[in-house]
């Protein structure tokens, strides 16, 4: 009996975040009439697009101890550097978007080499990179914003259907499994998740912790960068600011989702949920007409919501001490 209780706490843990997905669906469907029209949610999957694609390499910073504030600024930067390769210098789409990846790969490298080798916190270097890859997006684009129009193949990534889904969708999905598979079912997962659990544990089973972390910040800024192409192809558009803020979203969805900011731990699925309720948040927000400036205010109470909710249904430290000076230790 104890058995099936326990196991029934632990389904109703693991499920908690798709309860609070049909609650938040519920909420903005009686506040907004529009919520659930097809129209409306097919504007919002498109959204979920983005943020899932970049969570799904964001997440193995946080995973081995680290954050990545890089990734809106890189998503912009690779944009616009799609467009100068395509447009301007007039290399192929195919091959265009190969070297913007690259790019991605080496900004990533650059972080961890930075955060491992020199020691400096990854806060404050993925900070300074999203402030110098906003200033080369300036430099590249002048600062304008630019209109992409061609060619069409590079246009179908981002407006294109197949078998009457959008293309975006085909590539979110894509990269979430590829990335449940890598931190579940592989040797780096596994190194990923010990070296954010305990460092020094990891290095006496013979992982490299500075190997494993720069690892982390290739495979963020390689989502980020492919997160920022299909942007790109999907609004036609690129401009140093196009992806200013989604730092945010991407950080509330893989908190929503599970993943400690303190290491060792991380769901990909549970990151795809965050996205999808950030979605839902900031589409919801729109159709009551909320201004922008409430936007972050209504995020930062989503995340620290989602850190309470996530303690798995610990008892606050200071109701512990009350209880254990009354004689009542608790758990």
């Amino acid at each position: 009996m104890n058995l099936t209780a326990a196991k029934a706490r632990q389904l109703l843990k693991d499920l908690r975040l798709f309860f609070v997905l049909i609650l938040l669906m519920a909420v903005l469907s009686v506040l907004s009439p529009r919520f659930l029209t097809l129209g409306n949610l097919s504007n919002v999957l498109w959204s979920v697009c983005i943020i899932g694609i970049m969570c799904s390499g964001f997440i193995y910073a946080p995973i081995t101890g680290g954050i990545d504030l890089s990734v809106g600024s890189m998503a912009a930067l690779a944009g616009i550097i799609a467009n100068v390769l395509m447009n301007q210098v007039g290399i192929p789409w195919v091959p265009a978007l190969v070297i913007t990846l690259a790019c991605g790969m080496f900004i990533g490298f650059i972080n961890g080499i930075v955060t491992t080798k020199f020691g400096v916190p990854a806060f404050i270097v993925t900070m300074a990179a999203k402030t110098y890859l906003f200033g080369i997006a300036m430099l590249v684009s002048n600062g304008d914003m630019i209109t992409i129009m061609k060619p069409k193949g590079f246009l179908a990534i981002g407006v294109g259907k197949l078998f009457g889904l959008p293309i975006p969708i085909y590539i979110m999905v894509a990269v979430i499994v590829a990335s449940h598979i890598l931190l579940k079912h592989t040797v780096f997962g596994r190194k990923a998740i010990a070296v954010g659990a305990n460092e020094v544990a990891a290095k006496l089973s013979g992982v490299d912790p500075d190997r494993t972390r720069i690892m982390a910040y290739v495979l963020s800024a390689t989502a980020a960068t492919v997160a920022g192409i299909v942007m790109a192809s999907l609004t036609q558009q690129a401009y140093a600011a196009n992806a200013g803020g989604y730092e945010l979203d991407v950080i509330t969805a893989v908190v929503v989702g599970g993943t400690s900011l303190m290491g060792g731990s991380g769901s990909v699925a549970g990151a795809l949920i965050g996205a999808v309720m950030v979605g839902f948040i900031n589409n919801g927000l729109n159709l009551l007409n909320m201004p922008s400036s409430f936007h972050p205010l209504v995020t930062g109470v989503v995340i620290l919501l989602a850190l309470l909710l996530n303690q798995g249904g610990k008892m606050p430290k200071f109701i512990l001490s009350m209880r254990k000076r009354l004689g009542d230790p608790g758990k």
